[in-house]
């Protein structure tokens, strides 16, 4: 598939992932906020005491390091191409990307069925990463138990 990216971007993926971890443990875990991570960012919108509208503002960035680690790992680990990439590997990606729309789907209902207050707004966040985990949990189970022969590959895809 040509839109993947190249296999060693997967390696990348988890370490960026790994810095974006242990910034979120150290931030959110430990209630640290690093000093040199308040600096002045251009804001679109800004509302804290005061709304602001494309200003620079002073604002300690590493909620959204941490977020943006995060994110760009899980990408690069979810849509980086297997070292022997071919028709069966890309129909398990899409057989893994069809149940994690399915599985995702299913969880939002039932955050907003269950879930009030601020806890939701956990959860809205929560569901920015949430498909990336769930997508790559399922390729790699249905990679793991894949047959190891192309000739059964009709039968793995029925399940």
């Amino acid at each position: 598939m040509k839109l993947l990216l190249p296999n060693k971007f997967r390696i990348y993926g988890w370490i960026i992932l790994l810095f974006g971890i242990v910034l979120g443990v150290i931030r959110f875990y430990f209630g640290i906020k690093l000093e040199l991570l308040n600096i002045k960012v251009f804001a679109v919108y800004s509302k804290y005491f005061e709304t602001n509208y494309f200003k620079v503002i002073e604002n300690h960035v590493s909620e959204e390091l941490t977020a943006l680690l995060i994110l760009v790992g899980l990408f690069f680990i979810s849509f980086t191409k297997e070292k022997t990439e071919n028709d069966f590997i890309t129909a398990l990606r899409y057989k893994s990307l069809i149940l994690t729309f399915y599985i995702n789907t299913v969880l939002v209902i039932l955050s907003f069925l269950f879930v009030f207050g601020f806890g939701f707004i956990n959860i809205l966040v929560i569901n920015v990463f949430s498909p990336f985990i769930i997508y790559v949990t399922l390729f790699k189970y249905f990679l793991y138990n894949a047959p190891k022969t192309e000739n059964t590959m009709t039968d793995a895809l029925k399940t």
